[in-house]
């Protein structure tokens, strides 16, 4: 098994690109539209790299962030957002992300984001 990425994102072109250039890539991808989804995916098969959106329609990503953090302790979030204020990017990083990418994203800067994860 290679590994498994889940997205956490409410917007189904975003799931759909970053699963098809992901899958590409040779990684496992599922994803899922909501908060409260994506935390029980998280504990049914918790992956090694998580996208999760910060605004969600039923809760925060960001406010999820600690929580997740603190029960996946070496699990690589990458939060995303279409807000890419100063403020938010650095409150993300402060509440557990490892890493933040704001939307839209190029697919290149995601390849090599993930790459130097790898090396």
């Amino acid at each position: 098994m290679g590994t498994f990425i889940l997205i956490i994102d409410d917007e189904p072109d975003i799931c759909k690109l970053l699963q098809l250039s992901l899958a590409k890539q040779g990684y496992q991808v599922k994803y899922v539209h909501g908060l409260k989804e994506g935390l029980k995916c998280l504990e049914a098969r918790p992956p090694d790299i998580l996208f999760l959106d910060i605004h969600l329609p039923d809760g925060s990503g960001l406010e999820a962030l600690p929580r997740i953090r603190k029960q996946h302790d070496s699990l690589v979030i990458i939060t995303i957002s279409a807000y890419d204020s100063g403020h938010e990017k650095q409150e993300a990083l402060s509440n557990g992300a490892s890493y933040f990418l704001p939307k839209p994203f190029n697919v290149n800067k995601l390849r090599d984001l993930l790459q130097g994860l790898h090396s």
